[in-house]
């Protein structure tokens, strides 16, 4: 048989589903190349792949790194998705850490705290399968095509063959790419309640991408926003912060916040936010021209300047600031539970900003320059404008010439203290009359 009959079957017997498909969910394969330039990929993720494929695996480049680069974005995180089984991949790479019980994962680690993060096909359950075991519903292997209509959203579905240079789309997610739409794979009415974090998951990426959420799913996703409160308390707060990084926080807030999901996940926070007499995202789309323009921010700052509205009034009319904002920071947070850095650092914030506001007169308040959150709170008076510039300037000149803390060396332990040997000294025996 020719080159062209060999691809030809070889593309059919991948298109080919082991399990099921769901009655709602269309797969129709398409192959398009679409090469990439290898200097807008990450070479480690080049090297994974290719690594996987040297060894007889079927491997590709998947999800959010396929998406951007179509939409001319630069991707974040670029990942990877392979027929090897975890273990199978671990014992390819000495990097590799397999994590999670409920979706099995390989992690493998690069310089600079880089991951790529390899994932095994899956596929649904049949009736013949064993669910006995706790997770063993999300961890059933399966081909390509089976992992693709597993997947969200079809723009999150597409695959990319690094030696071919070809697109591969099981669901339609290169129209939709075309038509800039977000789309669920099946039914939304099936496919929210499934996760309700893909709730959120559509309208951040809707705002950072410039994308439109299908109506159909909307509207859905109006339905179940209810739903988020089932969701672990871990992966809300995860994607709370994603939003917040991602340059386009105060447009994907206001959009869960009108469709009434942030209420779900904040509700003190939004409860707080509907006393307010004329509330405003001014503050929050200052940060996100901020990381727009690729300043580096923290958790915490993010995370002060979010809550900074709701906040506001306790820091610059109480008298007794550090107790108003202890006493009022917990209510508006819950139920998502902030680690206790982040929560430190963010009241120090405000109670420092009445002190800095005023310039670093004396040594008593230049000494805040030294402090841990220093920057932060630099951060947070310029992004609210209640310092004047040179004021500004002063704390910054300050701020810049404190020693970076070198991080301390791990105590080596103690060796253990081995003691002399005893000598035992033998009793004589003394024979019987």
């Amino acid at each position: 048989m020719n080159q062209t009959g060999d691809l030809a079957n070889a593309v059919n017997e991948m298109a080919q589903l082991k399990g099921p498909c769901p009655s709602d969910v269309t797969v129709r394969f398409v192959r398009k190349p679409h090469p990439f330039d290898e200097s807008v990929l990450d070479a480690d993720a080049l090297k994974v792949v290719r690594r996987l494929k040297r060894f007889g695996y079927e491997t590709y480049l998947v999800g959010g790194c396929v998406r951007d680069l179509l939409l001319g974005a630069q991707p974040k995180d670029f990942d990877v998705v392979t027929s090897a089984k975890p273990a199978e991949i671990k014992a390819l790479f000495r990097n590799c850490r397999l994590i999670g019980r409920r979706f099995r994962l390989a992690h493998l680690h690069f310089r600079e705290n880089k991951i790529i993060e390899v994932a095994t096909f899956r596929r649904e359950p049949t009736e013949a399968d064993d669910l006995s075991s706790r997770h063993a519903a999300q961890n059933l292997f399966g081909s390509a095509a089976d992992d693709a209509g597993r997947r969200d959203f079809t723009v999150n579905a597409l695959m990319y063959d690094v030696a071919s240079g070809d697109i591969l789309d099981w669901t339609g997610g290169l129209d939709d790419i075309d038509r800039r739409l977000i789309r669920a794979i099946g039914s939304p009415t099936r496919r929210l309640p499934e996760d309700p974090v893909r709730i959120i998951r559509a309208v951040k990426f809707a705002s950072k991408l410039g994308l439109n959420i299908d109506a159909d799913l909307y509207a859905e996703m109006i339905s179940d926003s209810a739903l988020i409160t089932e969701c672990s308390q871990a992966r809300l707060l995860e994607e709370l912060f994603k939003i917040l990084r991602s340059g386009h926080a105060a447009d994907c807030l206001k959009q869960l916040q009108d469709m009434g999901a942030l209420a779900h996940i904040l509700p003190g926070f939004c409860g707080a936010w509907a006393q307010l007499e004329a509330p405003s995202w001014g503050w929050l789309e200052k940060v996100d021209e901020m990381v727009q323009d690729g300043r580096q921010v923290t958790d915490a700052f993010l995370l002060a300047v979010f809550l900074y509205p709701v906040m506001e009034e306790m820091v610059w009319d109480t008298n007794d600031v550090a107790r108003a904002v202890a006493a009022a920071l917990k209510p508006v947070i819950q139920p998502l539970q902030f680690t206790k850095k982040h929560l430190a650092t963010v009241r120090n914030v405000y109670v420092s900003q009445r002190r800095m506001i005023k310039g670093p007169k004396n040594k008593r308040t230049r000494r805040l320059a030294e402090r841990e959150f220093a920057r932060e709170a630099a951060d947070l008076l310029e992004v609210t404008a209640q310092a004047p510039p040179a004021v500004l300037g002063q704390w910054r000149k300050l701020i810049e010439r404190q020693p970076r803390q070198p991080q301390a060396a791990p105590a080596r332990p103690r060796a253990r203290r081995r003691r002399p040997p005893v000598r035992r000294t033998r009793t004589p025996k003394i024979e019987s009359e």
